[in-house]
């Protein structure tokens, strides 16, 4: 199975980008976090910097590094500014929408770069789907406490219910000024879609999602032999 590729940023020539899944091997040299479900978002400026950071979301400007975020049933997101020409990857799983990690990142890509929100564009990648992920109130209360999760939230029985996380980021990223149109979302279950790592679903292991400001072809031409797979 190859990386799948989002509608919307495949519409961009500057970047590479890709979300994984259990036969995906991510890119040679790809910077990766020591993630801990915490809203803290790390600015990148050179691929040596590696596994430094425990956080769960980064961002650079830099051509030729590849940014990427270990998922298995959370929400690997990907963020791109075509006017600044600067990447975003974000890990959320609840703890993450709870703890803001998404606004921080919008918030942080604003800061650092002179983002304009109206220009961001935002890939939702696969993630657990609302009808396979129940959870305590307990879950929602915290949510609940940063973004309103009422049509976000099936209750099932008394003090549980069916979440949909991707609904809910969509709902953080538009309430910062990212432009409906400007999201996407993949909208495939990790763990009743086959070829997905799931915790939910008994597996270890986690899928890697990357994105990547592209070099010049001519010092880099490896690079955009990347496979593409289109999902609407």
């Amino acid at each position: 199975m190859s990386y799948i590729k989002d509608r919307l940023l495949s519409s961009f020539p500057g970047i590479d980008h890709g979300f994984g899944s259990v036969q995906t091997t991510c890119p040679e040299g790809t910077v990766l976090l020591r993630q801990r479900h915490t809203n803290t978002v790390v600015v990148i400026d050179s691929a040596a910097m590696g596994r430094l950071h425990a956080a769960d979301a980064m961002l650079t400007d830099v051509p030729g590094i590849a940014i990427g975020i270990k998922t298995a049933d959370c929400l690997p997101i990907l963020l791109y500014d075509p006017a600044v020409q600067a990447v975003g990857a974000v890990h959320a799983g609840w703890r993450g929408l709870a703890n803001k990690v998404i606004l921080n990142s919008i918030d942080r890509l604003c800061t650092s770069y002179r983002t304009d929100t109206g220009h961001i564009y935002a890939a939702i990648g696969p993630a657990i789907c609302s009808d396979c992920y129940e959870v305590g109130t307990e879950v929602v209360d915290s949510i609940g406490a940063v973004t309103e999760v009422k049509d976000a939230f099936r209750p099932t029985s008394p003090g549980k219910g069916f979440l949909d996380t991707a609904a809910i980021a969509m709902k953080q990223l538009q309430a910062v000024g990212v432009p409906p149109s400007h999201i996407s979302h993949i909208d495939l279950c990790t763990r009743c879609s086959p070829g997905f790592h799931s915790y939910r679903a008994g597996s270890r292991g986690r899928q890697i999602s990357y994105i990547m400001i592209l070099p010049p072809l001519a010092t880099h031409p490896a690079i955009y032999n990347t496979a593409e797979k289109h999902y609407s």
